[in-house]
């Protein structure tokens, strides 16, 4: 192998160029191979630009998630989750009131069976929302499941029929108020029945009663 020294040679443009370290590889049958050349130009090449230099047509690779962000705004009043809502109280003449408030579970509230038969029977505009879920359906299936656990052994031998617990709900009534957040000018009014629960509490002989037209 035999090293030659540097050289020069003439570029397209007629601007020299240096060759250095070019080399010359002779095999034993004489036959010489061509040349390495490293060539290296007079100017200055610019480095190349990296991948997070380079110009990019979408704006959405160039945001920054350690951008300045606008504060959370602060929480002034905690809401509650069951509002807003309705609380009603069965008053029957001889038993304690019932209170409760309307069932806003993930499942309706499990009524008496003959509060939901009688619900069943309602036509589609009888029927809302909160169909089944209202308190005064609840109210009167814990009366009337009350009324029929005090039954007598022989009386308990068949189910409780309507009009037995009719007369377990005679000269009864029910008032239900809304319930909001402070400051609601609703809260505490008289909530009458809806659509849903007034003929129910017409089938079983309960008054609904509003506290504020009662006293003017």
């Amino acid at each position: 192998m035999r090293a030659t020294g540097t050289t020069e040679a003439t570029g397209a443009a007629g601007t020299p160029a240096s060759r250095t370290g070019s080399t010359t590889t002779e095999s034993s049958a004489g036959n010489t191979t061509h040349p390495t050349l490293h060539l290296s130009g007079d100017r200055d090449e610019a480095p190349a630009a990296s991948p997070a230099d380079r110009p990019t047509g979408d704006p959405r690779l160039s945001w920054s998630s350690t951008a300045t962000q606008a504060a959370p705004p602060t929480l002034r009043h905690r809401r509650d989750g069951i509002l807003p809502t309705v609380a009603a109280a069965l008053s029957v003449r001889g038993a304690d009131t019932l209170t409760c408030t309307a069932g806003k579970g993930d499942q309706p509230p499990a009524l008496h069976p003959l509060v939901q038969d009688f619900l069943d029977t309602l036509t589609s505009n009888q029927r809302t929302r909160s169909t089944g879920r209202c308190p005064e359906a609840i109210l009167l299936s814990r009366h009337i499941t009350a009324a029929e656990s005090g039954r007598s052994k022989r009386a308990a031998r068949k189910p409780l029929t309507a009009n037995e617990a009719r007369r377990s709900l005679k000269h009864s009534k029910l008032t239900a108020r809304r319930i909001r957040e402070d400051g609601d000018p609703l809260h505490g009014s008289y909530a009458p029945p809806c659509r849903s629960c007034a003929p129910l509490l017409a089938h079983f002989g309960v008054r609904p009663v509003d506290p504020t037209a009662e006293k003017g």
